[in-house]
């Protein structure tokens, strides 16, 4: 299907009240939607964790970035041993009733195998936990078992206020959707919060998302055809709350933690899907302006994804 149909239909949907969550509802009709967000956010939440050195001995805070519609990655969090929990969003679009569904996959064989192998509890006292936290009956009581505090919407002003508890900042397919000067700040942030042995692991996704799959995938557009397009074409399209890219590819995040001085310790590129070619010709000036001159421009579409870990 021509993106411009989901294009135009996120636009109109942006306009109404409940825009961001009917726009979600497609992707929660497959019958395994709950499982395999639960299997992804463990994994995904493991792996970037993996990455660093945190002793969780001591007392340690992480700073969940981009809560979304799941819960998940801050209660593995928690279960691995941080002793509290910071989860942030713009929008508040966490529910009890989704939680619940979710939660009950966490002692899935292949979910708590990849907990138990980074956490300081055992897999009884992790059992227990997860055990607990199932028959609660309320998302307030949740938070209460997990120590974890869900900030929506959020400012920096608030952040700031947490800003010498914490130990580890971390996100998933987040930051693509996070406009130019909220990046400036948050690398700010996060060079004025950062200590020595503190960490944060982002993972980014590069693409075009109009080329995710779905009923409404574009199969016949370069996942990068979103660079195509002069800002004031794709603001039209696809600049609202819903279908917001920033359109940044991995060279501008490293740039932003050079600016920072910030210690990049590894970029972790991947490319995950097929690709169909872009020529750098057709790259739009406006997309150029976002780096140095003297940059190789197929390099702005090496990577699909990526994880950045830094550190100070």
């Amino acid at each position: 299907m021509n993106w411009k149909v989901k294009a135009l239909l996120q636009k109109t949907l942006s306009f109404t009240k409940l825009g961001d969550a009917l726009n979600h509802i497609p992707a929660t009709l497959n019958k395994n939607y709950h499982y395999n967000v639960a299997i992804y956010q463990t994994y995904e939440c493991i792996r970037k964790f993996s990455y660093c050195s945190i002793d969780l001995s001591k007392n340690k805070t992480a700073l969940d970035f981009g809560t979304g519609y799941s819960l998940i990655s801050s209660i593995v969090l928690s279960l691995l041993g941080f002793q509290k929990i910071i989860t942030v969003d713009i929008t508040k679009d966490i529910s009890f009733s989704t939680l619940k569904k979710q939660v009950h996959y966490l002692d899935h064989p292949e979910a708590l195998k990849l907990i138990v192998s980074k956490s300081i509890y055992t897999k009884k006292e992790i059992l227990e936990k997860i055990n607990t936290i199932k028959k609660a009956t309320r998302l307030e009581a949740v938070f209460n078992l997990g120590n974890i505090e869900y900030i929506a919407p959020y400012t920096f002003k608030t952040l700031y206020k947490y800003s010498k508890k914490i130990d580890y900042i971390a996100s998933q397919v987040v930051l693509e959707h996070v406009p130019r000067e909220i990046l400036e700040q948050l690398f700010k942030f996060k060079k004025e919060v950062l200590q020595k042995d503190q960490f944060c692991v982002h993972t980014i996704n590069f693409i075009d998302h109009f080329t995710n799959p779905g009923f409404f995938q574009d199969s016949s557009i370069s996942e990068f055809n979103f660079l195509k397009y002069s800002n004031k074409y794709w603001k039209f399209w696809a600049g609202n709350s819903i279908a917001y890219t920033n359109r940044l590819s991995y060279l501008y995040y490293l740039e932003l933690c050079k600016k920072e001085n910030l210690k990049v310790l590894d970029f972790i590129g991947e490319n995950y899907k097929e690709k169909i070619k872009l020529e750098v010709t057709q790259i739009h000036s406006d997309i150029l302006r976002n780096y140095n001159p003297k940059i190789n421009i197929e390099d702005i579409m090496k990577y699909q994804r990526g994880t950045l870990i830094i550190s100070k």
